[in-house]
C-alpha cells in the first residue's frame, strides 16, 4: 500500500486508535504555530505568502457545503477572490482548548500528523461591530515535506449557526397576534409574520425562523444577530417593524394589506 493510500485509510479510522500528543509537546506546539500562520496571518489578514508557506502543492480541500477544491494555487486564488473584501471580511478564531494532534509514523519515523479542532467565523463589516456567523469542525492532514510542515488534506465540516441565548419573555396573546400580517421592505422584499401557539414565526423567502421575544415589541432571531422591533401608531395599530442587526437599524418593513 502506498503512503497516500495509507493516509486515506487513517483518515477514516476512529481517532481513539491514535495516540494524541500532549499540548506542551514539540509536535503540538509546532502545528499550533502552523495553524496560526495559515489562519491568523493567511486567512484573517489575506496574506498570500503565509498561505503558500502552509499549504502543500497537491492540497485537497473538502467542505461540507462548498464542495471540493483541488490544488494550492486554485484554492488561494479562490480565497483571495471571495474572502478578501475589506468592507465585509470573514475572520476565523480557534476555539480555545479544542485543538488536538495525532502523530502519523511509518517504521517509527514521523512523517505527518492529523490536527483536529473547532473554529468560529465572524464578519468584520464596515461601520458595524464584528459579529459571529458560523462555527464548524476541521480536520487537517499535515505532512513533513522538505520545506517544512504542509497541509495536504483539509476536511471542513459540521458548519452551523452559532448558539445564541434563546431565553425569551412571555408576551400577551392579543398583543402578539396584533403583529401578525404582511410587510414589505426595500431590500428583503415581502415578509410574513404569523403566530402559532404563542410563538412568532418569520417568513422572508429563504429566511424562516421562530422568533424569541426579548421585550413586548422586540423579537430576536435565535441563530443570527437580527431582531425585529415593531412600531405602533397612536391608535395602537402596527405600522411597521425595524430590522436591527447587532443593535443597529439596517432596514424598515412597512405593514401592507393583503
Amino acid at each position: 500500500m502506498t503512503i497516500y493510500k495509507s493516509i486515506i485509510v487513517i483518515l477514516f479510522i476512529p481517532f481513539l486508535s491514535l495516540a494524541q500528543v500532549q499540548q506542551d509537546s514539540e509536535l503540538f506546539l509546532e502545528l499550533q504555530k502552523m495553524d496560526a500562520l495559515l489562519f491568523e496571518e493567511g486567512f484573517n489578514n489575506c496574506n498570500k505568502e503565509a498561505m503558500e508557506l502552509a499549504l502543500s502543492e497537491d492540497l485537497e480541500f473538502f467542505h461540507d457545503k462548498g464542495g471540493v477544491t483541488k490544488g494550492k494555487d486554485v484554492f488561494i486564488t479562490s480565497f483571495l477572490t471571495n474572502m478578501c473584501d475589506a468592507n465585509k471580511k470573514p475572520i476565523r478564531k480557534l476555539v480555545p482548548g479544542s485543538l488536538t494532534v495525532f502523530p502519523l509514523r511509518k517504521n517509527g519515523s514521523l512523517y505527518g500528523a492529523i490536527q483536529k479542532g473547532v473554529h468560529e467565523f465572524f464578519i468584520k463589516e464596515s461601520g458595524k461591530e464584528v459579529y459571529k456567523t458560523e462555527v464548524s469542525q476541521f480536520t487537517h492532514l499535515w505532512l513533513k515535506e522538505d520545506t517544512g510542515w504542509k497541509i495536504s488534506r483539509v476536511l471542513s465540516y459540521d458548519h452551523k449557526a452559532p448558539e445564541i441565548n434563546t431565553n425569551g419573555i412571555k408576551v400577551a396573546t392579543e398583543l402578539l397576534a396584533s403583529y401578525a400580517g404582511n410587510y414589505k421592505a426595500p431590500q428583503t422584499g415581502n415578509v410574513t409574520i404569523s403566530v402559532k401557539d404563542n410563538v412568532m414565526h418569520l417568513d422572508a423567502g429563504n429566511m424562516q425562523a421562530d422568533l424569541v421575544a426579548k421585550s413586548i415589541d422586540t423579537f430576536a432571531h435565535p441563530q443570527a444577530p437580527i431582531a425585529l422591533q415593531f412600531i405602533a401608531r397612536k391608535d395602537g395599530s402596527i405600522e411597521k417593524f425595524i430590522v436591527l442587526e447587532n443593535g443597529k437599524n439596517v432596514e424598515e418593513a412597512i405593514r401592507v394589506e393583503k
